[in-house]
Parts: C-alpha cells; sequence; structure tokens
C-alpha cells in the first residue's frame, strides 16, 4: 500500500470562543503525534464566485489518510473531539491527492 500525503480541509464556525482556545491549544500533542501539520488558517475570506464563504478555513496536512483516520479515532484525540463539538461546527472534507 502506497502512503501518500492528505489534506483535511475545513469550515469552522466557532460557537464558543473559549472552548475553542482551550481545543486549539489543548488537541495539539495528539495531532502532532499522529504526523499532522497546521498549513493554512485564515478568518480573513472573500468570497468571489459562489455563496460559500467560510467563517474559519483550515488546512491540515497528513502522512496518509491512514495517519488521519489513527488520530481522528485515537484515545488521546477523543475528549478533544467533544470538546470541539461544543466548541465548534465543522464541516471536513479528506483530498487523497493534489493535481499539479
Amino acid at each position: 500500500m502506497v502512503h501518500e500525503t492528505v489534506y483535511a480541509i475545513l469550515d469552522v464556525t466557532i460557537k464558543d470562543r473559549e472552548k475553542f482556545l482551550e481545543y486549539v491549544e489543548g488537541h495539539r500533542a495528539s495531532f502532532q503525534q499522529y504526523g499532522g501539520k497546521l498549513l493554512f488558517r485564515s478568518n480573513d475570506m472573500e468570497a468571489i464566485e459562489g455563496n460559500w464563504s467560510p467563517k474559519l478555513f483550515v488546512v491540515h496536512e497528513w502522512p496518509s489518510a491512514e495517519a488521519f483516520r489513527q488520530w481522528y479515532n485515537s484515545k488521546e484525540y477523543e475528549p478533544w473531539k467533544k470538546l470541539r463539538r461544543a466548541a465548534m461546527d465543522v464541516n471536513m472534507v479528506l483530498a487523497n491527492k493534489m493535481i499539479g
């Protein structure tokens, strides 16, 4: 099996800023333990076409889809996932390949 870099792309709406900040700091160790890297985070977005207008746009890089799934389902991330759900609404996709 070939392990290719994948990207988790998130569209985030913060519901509770205090819990959001706790999540951002708290989940970092598990995120890094499984090979996650924060590539991009911005809350300064301008819609050029269409009506998609993320409040906060985030991109993570992972060494493989398997690494992402291991982290996402890990016991280390579980308490942070619960906090994330209380702190924010998230739309997330995993992009398996980049063309170029």
